[in-house]
């Protein structure tokens, strides 16, 4: 997720005086417009990650400063195409998004060599040519491959008519490679995967293009980056542009919601190992990965889910003095504005003296989420309440990540040892922690937040959670053998009762797959227990008078059985056999 840019605050300014989005029962949820500030004095939240998705296009920018260092003045923002432009020479500070095109042969690298989608009964849907969406973007580039920066591109749009929307039946795939370079850096870091699938419509108009800003007076400090646009004209309706999940200054990518029956997915080919945790939004995931001679090709499929958004304003007065109080330290992250609202004050920062419940009486604010942190999770606590324990909205998504934390103990200590991507985790829940779950008591525990209730009030919103890991992780983790793995999901709620949920678990092509569905909210932890029954060997026969005092022992004799549960099959070896929990044998 990207920080809020002035740009935003402008498209803010101008909506104040010319909304033009309802929010009625029978609106579009993906289409969901930000609610506007009633006026001075309200203080407002918003955590609806889709509301990114524009941001997400292609650039490559290096900075330079005063004094050659990262806490130098800005005196230069250059855009670049291979590295070689003038202000792409390297010395502080360079950031890449490169937007993955669709492969054009069998040799090519880091790009979408298959996307796909399949109907319920398991049929592969006929998918039309890819094109690239929007077909012409100002900041797309060559890349250099050796500095491992990939060429940036647009999206994919595809056709796909076995899978209708109320759009039609078109959806945009956008992978994205992400990665920076600071100080001493030779080369760029590893970088980190983002993905979305979306249903939408290509709709033509007047919109706001967004690329990074090159304007050296827009920035306060290096590597903040700040976004612009390209647009010229007078656009009538500005906040169209941020309903877009892609954009030019011509026309629309408008997000529709997406069949949930319908599994999307994709395949990619790339030159870099994805090592780590990722997250994100979908279910009934499966992953195939795969890395030989430095190729790793991924392959993700899953079905869409719904996911609560929230979006609330409130009168500062109205605010707990412990609410107050935990914003005062924190960066505000978000849409400001201060009144008299003049040219002059659009974009300025919050200052410390408004932070204070005094100093809101004259701005309205409203914290936008960025992250899936710890304190991320605390502030999404704070507005729960006033959002009366209630979504906004229930949009689908189709999204995945890399988280930003790998852990720590065993289970950093583990993924440090394989070297190889370690899991996936989804969930619908609004929010949760980026990061793989913590290892503790024997347990792996992830904590998840949302609303109790959908938009309606009164339909109790049920969760979703799905850990697929590792086999090899998983086993350093408990230092299990390579016998059969079983496992336990359970639900705790913040009051420490039972959450009641419908849980599944298998283990097939290396892959351990655990789901918990069905649970309530407000903010309960998932808990994973994994257990291995210990393979007791037979004891040696006593030896006979005569036999010789250095003949080898008779080894116990081993056998096998099959052990079977729903569709999934296992083969147990074992001395005295026995199928895992919630197996029988065949």
């Amino acid at each position: 997720m990207k920080r809020i840019s002035k740009l935003s605050v402008l498209l803010l300014a101008v909506a104040l005086v010319s909304p033009t989005f309802a929010h009625s029962a029978d609106a579009i949820p993906e289409q969901w417009a930000s609610l506007i500030a009633p006026g001075a004095g309200y203080i407002g939240y918003e955590a609806n990650e889709a509301a990114f998705a524009n941001t997400e296009a292609s650039t490559w920018i290096n900075f330079t400063s005063d004094n050659g260092k990262y806490d130098g003045k800005v005196t230069k923002v250059a855009i670049c195409n291979t590295g070689s432009e003038d202000g792409c020479n390297y010395s502080v500070y360079s950031f890449y998004r490169a937007v993955l095109p669709v492969c054009t042969d069998a040799a090519d690298i880091n790009c979408i060599s298959e996307i796909f989608a399949t109907d319920t009964s398991g049929k592969k849907l006929t998918v039309g040519s890819a094109t690239v969406f929007p077909a012409n973007n100002p900041q797309a580039f060559a890349g250099n491959k050796a500095l491992n920066v990939p060429r940036g591109s647009g999206a994919a749009l595809v056709s796909i008519p076995g899978a209708p929307h109320a759009g039609g039946d078109k959806y945009l795939i956008k992978t994205t490679l992400s990665a920076s370079r600071v100080n001493e850096q030779s080369t760029f870091e590893t970088p980190r995967l983002a993905a979305s699938i979306s249903a939408v419509k290509i709709i033509d108009g007047d919109f706001f293009d967004l690329v990074t800003e090159t304007n050296t007076a827009k920035y306060d400090r290096v590597g903040r980056i700040q976004v612009g646009t390209t647009q010229t004209k007078q656009v009538a309706d500005p906040r169209a542009s941020k309903l877009c999940v892609a954009v030019s200054t011509t026309q629309c990518a408008l997000p529709y919601s997406m069949p949930k029956e319908i599994s999307f997915g994709f395949s990619l080919r790339l030159n870099t190992n994805l090592s780590g945790w990722l997250h994100g939004r979908m279910k009934n995931a499966v992953i195939d990965y795969k890395t030989t001679n430095g190729i790793t090709n991924l392959t993700v499929n899953a079905n869409p889910i719904a996911v609560p958004l929230v979006d609330v304003w409130s009168k500062s007065d109205d605010l707990s003095d412990a609410h107050v109080a935990a914003y005062q330290t924190q960066f505000w992250a978000g849409e400001a504005m201060h009144y008299p609202v003049t040219n002059e004050n659009l974009g300025q920062p919050i200052t410390t003296d408004e932070k204070t419940r005094a100093g809101m009486k004259n701005i309205s604010f409203k914290h936008v989420n960025t992250s899936f942190s710890k304190s991320a999770m605390d502030n999404f606590l704070l507005w729960l309440p006033i959002a009366k324990d209630k979504a906004a909205a229930m949009p689908t998504q189709w999204r995945l990540g890399t988280m930003t934390d790998n852990g720590s103990g065993p289970v950093k200590e583990c993924l440090d040892k394989e070297k190889a991507l370690a899991g996936v985790v989804t969930t619908n829940s609004t929010m949760y922690l980026d990061g793989p779950p913590t290892f503790s008591d024997n347990t792996l525990d992830y904590k998840v937040a949302s609303t109790h209730f959908e938009p309606d009030g009164t339909t109790v919103f049920k969760g979703s959670y799905e850990l697929i890991m590792s086999s090899a992780v998983a086993r350093c983790i408990y230092k299990f053998s390579s016998a059969p793995i079983s496992a336990t999901v359970s639900i705790t709620s913040e009051n420490g009762e039972a959450n009641t949920a419908t849980t599944v678990i298998n283990e097939k092509n290396g892959w351990l797959k655990l789901g918990a569905y069905g649970f309530t909210f407000s903010s309960p932890t998932v808990r994973v227990k994994l257990t291995q029954e210990a393979v007791v060997a037979a004891p040696s026969p006593t030896p006979s008078p005569s036999a010789s005092a250095t003949a080898a022992p008779v080894a116990a004799k081993k056998t096998s059985i099959t052990c079977v549960k729903g569709k999934t099959s296992k083969k147990v070896t074992a001395v005295n056999p026995k199928c895992p929990t919630g197996y029988k044998k065949k």
